[in-house]
């Protein structure tokens, strides 16, 4: 750092205990206290909302803002009541003059700015961390970041690895939600400020007041990662599944970090996935969670160790749903398949290829009666998928045609269940069945063949199993007589889809979405991003799902070699309905009635 050191004048001229106002010849405000023979100096403006400091009270060493009532140590900049610290500059006495260096250390200043927006949202101050991480970004060092993340490059790569260090129980959905909202501020969907404030908020309120998580998830073993590289077995992966599967959660995360030190994202990958296929993990999360934390490590490599760890603690304390007794198809369909003479390539690198991600769709025929049977219900869908597989299928062109029917699935929710007062079933767990099947895609196009049809299968017998929320199909209606053929519907206006979801106008959002042709529809996902993110819902939670079904149907359709209008109707039957997002009534009878009989609620399976 070069020294800037400028002359704010003599010693005489700053009363004893008295804030007093400074400035340079570029109008740069500095708040000067005198001490003894020391003058200490601060930016003048308050950093809680730019008030002027000068104007403040000092007692005993603390200043104390006029408007807000926020106090800081003027000999360090600390706040002791308010928010975030306020820099403090140095400065000397030569001469019986006082003078002041301008010039910033940025090194300290980073770790400065850090450890404030981190006590922000460890606070649960998304306000706060956005100053800080705004100031952050004042410094210029995003420049040449690589993202389109802007200014706040750096905010939101703290974001990734607080929140990665602080989850309680390995990656959640705010840090799922953090995936998505940074890919929409890349694609310019919403605005990077904006997207920061929710995703700090999600993040913030999961793990609020919490500290780093456990001290016993250290490195594996000790020495430089060169070193280690040779000690590595070819097995070593493995190790971490093996580590989950007997919920030994300090040595799981340890050995990941070791992992992507090692062999980076593609060794964590690597690692998970053999597990993740094994089973449903809590409702489709584990699958869901390691693709976004995937996404996020890719984005933000400096995180990557911390963001996979959490991923990996997810998985450990996950519960894997197919082992339960509903599940007794989509286990004897999984023992299927791993009879099945699939092709296994001779390195992981190969497997994409032979995963078969662009390998010829079913024909519409075949993908419709494919559809049909994993609409009917679990056993229908796992026993449809093993015999396509069985006839050389590719199982991400079964995955394709899984996630289409989740998002019919998704469109038929019966609202009526979020009225009951004796089950616990909402709407998000429809949502599931989508991200759940457009997760298993995205980890299948990188994983080995079996891993692939393992996926389609637990894909397919999700969305089967789900068929219990389907609204009951409308009464036909009778036969109309003749009449001349209706006029054609003018299409409608810019912003119409998005005045109608704001409006939670549902009818009128979907006939204007049945106008859309394709590339209508793909801009209509990027219209309504906005309102998914900021306006559909209040709860992190509810947000974090309007957010990340919004972007599974969306990669979904995009994907999607014939696609049609189903992704973007699931969408709006699912964000445009206002829903309660606190059931108080619902979870006072859950609760009594569990006291009285014993016995669970009513759900989906």
């Amino acid at each position: 750092m070069k020294a800037d050191w400028i002359d704010l004048g003599p010693l005489s001229e700053f009363p004893a205990e008295e804030p007093v106002l400074r400035k340079d010849d570029a109008g740069r405000r500095f708040a000067c206290v005198r001490r003894g023979d020391e003058v200490h100096a601060l930016d003048d403006r308050c950093p809680h909302q730019g008030y002027p400091l000068s104007q403040g009270a000092l007692r005993g060493g603390v200043l104390t803002c006029a408007w807000h009532n926020w106090k800081f140590d003027v000999a360090t900049g600390a706040c002791s009541f308010g928010g975030e610290a306020v820099r403090r500059h140095a400065t000397r006495i030569d001469g019986g003059r006082v003078l002041l260096n301008r010039a910033v250390d940025t090194a300290a200043e980073v770790r400065r700015l850090v450890a404030g927006l981190r006590e922000a949202v460890a606070r649960d101050e998304p306000d706060r961390a956005l100053r800080e991480g705004l100031r952050l970004g004042a410094l210029g060092l995003h420049r040449g970041a690589g993202t389109g993340l802007g200014s706040l490059h750096l905010a939101f790569e703290v974001l990734a690895r607080d929140g990665a260090e602080r989850a309680e129980h390995g990656f959640d959905h705010g840090l799922a939600l953090l995936a998505d909202l940074c890919a929409w501020v890349e694609r310019g969907w919403v605005p990077a400020e904006e997207a920061f404030v929710v995703a700090a908020h999600a993040i913030g309120e999961a793990s609020a007041r919490l500290g780093p998580r456990g001290k016993g998830a250290g490195r594996a073993r000790g020495g430089s990662p060169l070193a280690r590289i040779a000690e590595f077995e070819s097995d070593e992966p493995a190790k971490v599944s093996e580590a989950l599967a007997a919920e030994r959660r300090d040595e799981a995360e340890a050995r990941m970090r070791e992992l992507v030190e090692v062999r980076g994202t593609a060794g964590a990958r690597r690692a998970l996935l053999p597990f993740v296929a094994q089973h449903l993990h809590d409702y489709g999360h584990g699958a869901i969670f390691l693709s976004k934390a995937l996404e996020l490590a890719e984005r933000f490599s400096s995180a990557a160790d911390e963001v996979l760890a959490a991923s990996t603690v997810q998985l450990a304390w996950a519960t894997a749903d197919t082992s339960l007794p509903p599940f007794a198809a989509t286990r004897a369909a999984l023992a299927r398949v791993a009879e099945l003479p699939l092709p296994a390539p001779p390195t992981p690198d190969a497997a994409a290829a032979a995963a078969g991600p662009a390998a010829a769709p079913l024909d519409p025929a075949e993908r419709a009666a494919f559809e049909a049977d994993v609409l009917a219900g679990e056993r229908e869908a796992v026993e449809a998928t093993v015999r396509w597989l069985g006839r050389g299928a590719a199982p991400l062109a079964l995955l394709g045609a899984i996630g289409h029917a989740a998002a019919v699935r998704l469109a038929r929710f019966d609202a009526a269940w979020e009225q009951r007062l004796d089950a616990e079933v909402g709407v998000l767990d429809v949502t599931h069945a989508v991200t759940f099947a457009e997760a298993a895609a995205a980890l299948g196009r990188g994983g080995l063949p079996r891993e692939a049809a393992q996926l389609a299968v637990l894909a397919a017998g999700f969305v089967g199993k789900l068929r219990s929320a389907d609204a009951a199909p409308p009464a036909a209606a009778p036969p109309a007589p003749a009449a001349a053929p209706p006029a054609p519907t003018p299409p409608a206006p810019s912003g119409a889809l998005v005045d109608a979801a704001a409006a939670r106008d549902l009818g009128g959002a979907l006939a204007i979405a049945r106008q859309l042709d394709a590339a209508g529809r793909r801009r209509a996902f990027a219209e309504l991003a906005p309102f998914a993110a900021f306006d559909a819902a209040v709860r992190p939670i509810f947000t974090a799902h309007a957010v990340k079904t919004l972007e599974a149907l969306q990669r979904l359709e995009a994907s999607d070699p014939r696609p049609d209008g189903a992704y973007l109707e699931a969408l709006l039957s699912y964000v445009v309905p206002v829903r309660r997002e606190l059931h108080v009534r619902r979870i006072a009878a859950v609760a009594k009635k569990f006291m009285a009989d014993g016995r669970p609620p009513e759900g989906l399976y």
